[in-house]
């Protein structure tokens, strides 16, 4: 018998106190636009918690917005966690816009840092991605107060923008009732793109608490009753407990890289100069690898972002317009229209209404001037090149001067770029002479008389 109760006491003693000792709480970082990197990232990191049964899963939060599509998958997921989730707008001067606002809202708890904010999450749709289609209907009513006036301005846009924001109020509704949170100012985040500071949103109880750090948000969350929505409540034991960061994937760190708008925009500009450069000078390789690379992981990179059809178009028409003014005499003009057609279609190029997620204007401008002045430099450099006399080979020969080394009438023997050979004459020409190549026919070159001041090629 103390053979089988010592091991019961020492598994009771140690093993128990020993799991319970280290049960961890798992933080995911999102400090990126919300889009399907995020979400493949949340969903591995989820997972990663889940089955190490973790005591909570802290979700850091510093975005500008983001896809609605990758924020609905991410809301998704958490509400269906079988982890207690925070969601915690860090560090100070952080935010949770738009999409990251819903995110927040969906969080088994909400908290955010002092000096952080979070709101704006009105629906904004836009031509080309520049250009915010207002609701002509509410922008009536509240300029004139007149009813007829808003009727009339009830486009098909109007009623297209009332159904998206009708379907993000429900959204939103949804999920903040069912957190106890407040939903009429959960909606003004929408209706009026409201933004609340951090005390803003605690008076509001659009969340649960303040935290200076990390650390001090774990202690005010010690003991705290969380109930789930399969109706399991859990109590946190999280004060002091250590915190084990998830970290990205080198696939996940690359692909959030190369998916910024603007990066992607470099690469493929540099890229398509690249794959340029081979083209004209065939048989380099290295540039046509580097720059085919490069294409290929701006196009993986655009493939993750909305991209406008306009700045498509706009793109391969400044191409066509570069090239046209190397070969057409426009005096400059084709060469800023392709210029001004750049910059345009790399603005426009990414269809997202938010700033932080579009081409940098002030970068598409200058990478559109400077890669304009680039193209249109090695354009004259081929057309040069390639209206330039052949020194080479046998058209080379052509208009170089020699000596008849026997009288042409009409055939003879001439020394001419440092070779022997037969040539002709329509008119008779002594031994001695200056001769110049006009023509050549097979290995006969046709010649004729050149004054003595010619210098000669022997």
């Amino acid at each position: 018998m103390k053979r089988f109760w010592i091991p019961a006491i020492f598994v009771f003693v140690f093993v128990f106190p020993f799991k319970q000792a280290y049960s961890v709480v798992h933080k995911i970082v999102i400090s990126a636009p919300i889009n399907q990197i995020q979400v493949e990232y949340v969903n591995r990191a989820m997972d990663i918690a889940e089955a190490g049964q973790s005591n909570l899963v802290l979700i850091v939060l510093n975005t500008p917005g983001g896809l609605a599509d990758a924020m609905e998958q991410i809301i998704s997921r958490l509400l269906t966690s079988k982890v207690p989730v925070c969601v915690y707008v860090y560090p100070p001067g952080g935010r949770a816009a738009s999409a990251g606002f819903f995110i927040l809202v969906s969080a088994d708890i909400a908290a955010m840092a002092p000096g952080t904010r979070a709101g704006a999450a009105h629906p904004i749709m836009a031509i080309g991605g520049v250009i915010p289609i207002e609701e002509p209907q509410e922008r009536k009513e509240k300029e004139e107060g007149k009813e007829e006036d808003a009727k009339k301005g009830g486009t098909q846009t109007s009623i297209l923008m009332q159904k998206v924001k009708q379907d993000v109020l429900a959204y939103l509704r949804a999920i903040a009732q069912r957190r106890g949170r407040n939903s009429d100012a959960c909606e003004k985040a929408v209706t009026e793109s409201k933004s609340y500071s951090d005390d803003e949103a605690l008076k509001q109880n659009i969340i649960d608490l303040v935290a200076v750090s990390e650390q001090d948000l774990l202690n005010k969350l010690e003991g705290r009753e969380v109930k789930m929505l399969s109706s399991e409540t859990k109590v946190l034991h999280v004060a002091n407990q250590p915190i084990i960061e998830v970290k990205k994937t080198f696939r996940e760190k690359a692909l959030e890289f190369i998916t910024n708008p603007n990066i992607a925009f470099l690469l493929f500009v540099v890229g398509a100069l690249l794959i340029y450069v081979e083209v004209t000078h065939a048989g380099m390789v290295l540039p046509g690898v580097v720059g085919a690379i490069l294409l290929l992981l701006a196009i993986m990179g655009f493939s993750f972002l909305p991209i406008s059809v306009t700045g498509v178009l706009l793109i391969l028409l400044a191409i066509g317009l570069l090239i046209a003014e190397v070969f057409v005499q426009s005096f400059g003009l084709l060469g800023v229209a392709g210029i001004v057609c750049l910059a345009l279609g790399a603005i426009m190029l990414v269809d997202l209404p938010e700033k932080e997620l579009r081409i940098d204007p002030f970068l598409a401008v200058g990478t559109a001037v400077g890669v304009g002045g680039i193209l249109l430099f090695l354009l004259a450099i081929a057309v040069r090149a390639f209206r330039r006399k052949p020194v080479t080979g046998m058209e080379g020969i052509v208009g170089q001067v020699g000596e008849a080394l026997s009288d042409i009438a009409p055939e003879g023997q001439v020394f001419l770029a440092g070779t022997y050979w037969s040539a002709v004459s329509q008119k008779p020409i002594p031994k001695g002479s200056k001769v110049r190549c006009v023509n050549i026919k097979g290995l006969t070159l046709e010649v004729e008389a050149v004054s003595e001041n010619v210098p000669s090629s022997s």
